[in-house]
């Protein structure tokens, strides 16, 4: 049977992933190795073995994970960090040429999910409804007097709902846009990815209704293959907290055409609201596992599973014959306590 070893890059404190992929790999006695550029970080002492590495963002960041993909014999790679996937997919016949396989979308999808101005402008195209979107104040400002609706301010290129903002009036406008260009121009600064000369904020329509997280789901050959949604119980500091599967087959209808058009491998995570109108919007895509998966993977659709499976040419479905719609699930703090000795040194 063939060895699968699996590398999380960018890992922080996905210590859940870390351990969905160690069971995943049991059938085929593969082992989880995790990089990261902090030490501390909790995700690097729960895999099998780890390495520092340096960021995504310096020169030697792609020569260094192709030198650990050859010494483990890598054969996923997996970024669990949206400023990380571009520059590794940049380099993807390097690291195919490795014998490893980056799990996530070309280089170009990615940007575009990224981009938030770029992502409402690809799924109208695409016939995926979305929110009303400019990158102009004044714009937003007269639709906002037009309409007499509340407009959502957030950085273009963000993370986390930091610099995000809900206004209702023009005064607020105003002030948001200011505040979210001033934090947006921190991120464009700290990263090569963002080109600092285009407009860095986004206004958005905020649109009233139900939100929802939906794991859109693509094999190794880029082929969607599944969605599932979860309806968002709970969120804290731009992630989903508590949350409960469901069947919405518009929604999960329209996940497949980003699937389709994205030809990501794997799992992306989508951010949704079902408005007052009843259509599902897409809001943002994390091409990369998100934070909400574990109520994906609670509710029985074990798409570590299936990435495992896949790369091991196995493709019976029981990855997610177990799924299950109703079941709600709740994160909770937890501590991780490690020997000195295991403690990733200087």
């Amino acid at each position: 049977m063939r060895e699968i070893n699996v590398l999380l890059t960018a890992v922080g404190r996905r210590t859940y992933l870390v351990d969905y992929f160690r069971e995943a790999l049991l059938p085929c006695g593969g082992k989880v190795y995790a990089a990261n550029c902090l030490r501390d970080a909790t995700g690097l002492m729960a895999a099998d073995g780890f390495e520092i590495v340096p960021k995504s963002a310096d020169d030697g960041y792609v020569d260094r994970l192709l030198e650990l993909c050859r010494r483990w014999r890598i054969s996923l790679l997996f970024s669990l960090h949206d400023w990380d996937a571009p520059v590794i997919a940049r380099s993807r016949e390097r690291f195919l040429d490795a014998g490893t396989v980056p799990v996530m979308a070309d280089a170009d999808v990615l940007s575009a999910c990224l981009d938030k101005y770029a992502t409402a402008r690809e799924m109208k195209r695409i016939g995926v409804p979305v929110p009303w979107t400019t990158l102009s104040l004044d714009e937003a400002a007269e639709e906002m007097n037009s309409r007499g609706c509340e407009m959502v301010v957030k950085p273009r290129w963000g993370q986390g709902s930091v610099g995000l903002f809900k206004v209702g009036s023009g005064d607020e406008l105003e002030w948001a846009f200011r505040l979210s260009d001033s934090i947006a121009r921190r991120f464009a600064s700290a990263c090569p990815e963002i080109d600092a000369g285009e407009p860095q904020v986004v206004v958005q329509e905020c649109v009233r209704g139900v939100e929802y997280g939906c794991d859109v789901v693509n094999d190794l050959g880029g082929r969607h293959r599944r969605s599932f949604v979860k309806r968002k119980m709970g969120m804290r500091a731009g992630e989903t907290d508590a949350a409960e599967s469901v069947e919405l087959p518009e929604l999960e209808a329209l996940a497949a055409q980003v699937g389709r058009w994205s030809r990501h491998l794997g799992c992306m995570d989508s951010d949704w609201i079902v408005g007052e109108d009843g259509v599902p919007r897409l809001i943002e895509l994390n091409p990369r596992f998100g934070g909400g998966y574990p109520f994906t993977h609670a509710a029985g659709a074990n798409i570590v599973r299936a990435c495992v499976d896949w790369a091991r040419d196995v493709d019976d479905g029981a990855w997610c014959a177990g799924f299950r719609p109703g079941v709600r699930a709740f994160k909770e703090i937890g501590i991780h306590v490690c020997d000195a000795s295991d403690y990733p040194q200087a």
